[in-house]
């Protein structure tokens, strides 16, 4: 006969014998509690000898379940919120129980699944970092750990986002009004949009080299954000600096060189000296096709053009230019009249200027009446 005891001996239950000789069996019916135990075994052969073994044992039917976070150092962007621009982030492991053997984590990423180990440190933490880098995209983690007992516990899925990457996709000068795309403008407070992925979260702008730095306004456009300088920004040439962070804490900036150009000087016409044939200066020519020279035409001028007015018809010429600076010559023979010229002068950043009117008589008739 063989009995066994868990209670020092207060209570026994026989085991009983399976085929193979020699082999005794036994499964206790009522749960065992948690901890520690010693079983004692009586044997008794048929002469009526006993002898007592003790084996000691332990009941462990618990596992805490465990948890599993992005390390706070590698999360770049706005705390908590699973984003990550770091290739190799640190995930930090919690309740995990003293007696784990086992303590793994599946990441699946893209229809593939890894499965890494963790570590435990000289204070008992556990982490688990990944072997190599990661590319940009989405990965789902989840903790499994196994101890003495064989119990075996899963955490909840943690996803992170891992984004490395950020661009600056186009700076626009908006009142760039004068040549399209030459980032010349005659406004003195100008105006910028800069267009970014949609996950970029704050757009700065800086016109003093990084010293002073504004925010961009977010339109209703996703990816979109506006700026336009409130004070007056003197005329000359500026590198504009455009800094943008996105949600994953990943900052780039890019640059734009623009001019602001304000100012145009007021052109003067007049005839030309060797056309001038009366008194010099009485504005009278017996010239047919008078050439007239035009003055204060700033270099960086790009249209020039001269109005005449005669008899009520105005009509606009483009002017010439040459080694000798701009002039006008009509195009045919002007009739004997007057004649109203001005000149209008455009420039690359868009200003316009206009000169005052000049009026000369062309008279090529003479007679002796008498």
């Amino acid at each position: 006969m063989v009995r066994l005891s868990i209670d020092g001996g207060k209570t026994w239950f026989n085991a009983t014998q399976s085929a193979t000789p020699g082999v005794w069996d036994y499964t206790w019916l009522a749960d065992v509690g948690e901890g520690k135990h010693t079983l004692t075994v009586e044997a008794t052969d048929k002469a009526g000898n006993k002898t007592t073994q003790q084996l000691d044992f332990i009941i462990d039917t618990l596992l805490s379940e465990p948890t599993i976070v992005l390390d706070s150092t590698d999360d770049s962007g706005t705390k908590g919120d699973h984003l990550t621009n770091v290739n190799k982030p640190t995930f930090l492991l919690g309740n995990i129980d003293a007696d784990a053997r086992y303590v793994t984590v599946e990441v699946q990423h893209g229809g593939t699944k890894e499965v890494l180990t963790a570590t435990k440190d000289a204070t008992g933490n556990w982490s688990v970092t990944p072997t190599g880098t990661w590319a940009d995209g989405d990965y789902t983690l989840t903790v499994r750990v196994e101890d003495e007992a064989g119990n075996e516990k899963h955490s909840a899925s943690l996803t992170v986002t891992v984004d490395t990457q950020i661009t600056i996709d186009v700076i626009e000068l908006v009142n760039d009004n004068g040549i399209p795309g030459d980032n010349m403008t005659n406004d003195a407070h100008p105006q910028f949009r800069v267009t970014v992925p949609g996950d970029v979260n704050e757009v700065s702008l800086s016109i003093d080299g990084g010293v002073t730095w504004v925010k961009a306004t977010q339109s209703a456009t996703p990816g979109v954000w506006n700026y336009t300088w409130p004070g007056t920004v003197p005329d000359g040439d500026y590198t504009l600096n455009v800094k943008a962070t996105d949600n994953a804490g990943n900052t780039v900036t890019e640059t734009l060189h623009f001019t602001i150009d304000t100012t145009l000087s007021t052109p003067v016409i007049v005839l030309d000296s060797a056309d001038d044939s009366g008194v010099h200066g009485d504005n009278m020519t017996n010239h047919t096709q008078p050439t007239f020279a035009l003055q204060h035409i700033d270099d960086d001028a790009v249209r020039v053009t001269v109005s005449v007015e005669h008899g009520g018809v105005t009509t606009t010429f483009d002017a010439t230019k040459d080694a000798g600076g701009w002039t006008f010559t009509p195009t045919g023979a002007w009739a004997d009249g007057d004649y109203t010229l001005s000149v209008s002068v455009e420039d690359k950043a868009g200003n316009t200027s206009h000169s005052a009117s000049l009026t000369v008589t062309v008279d090529t008739q003479i007679a002796i009446n008498n």
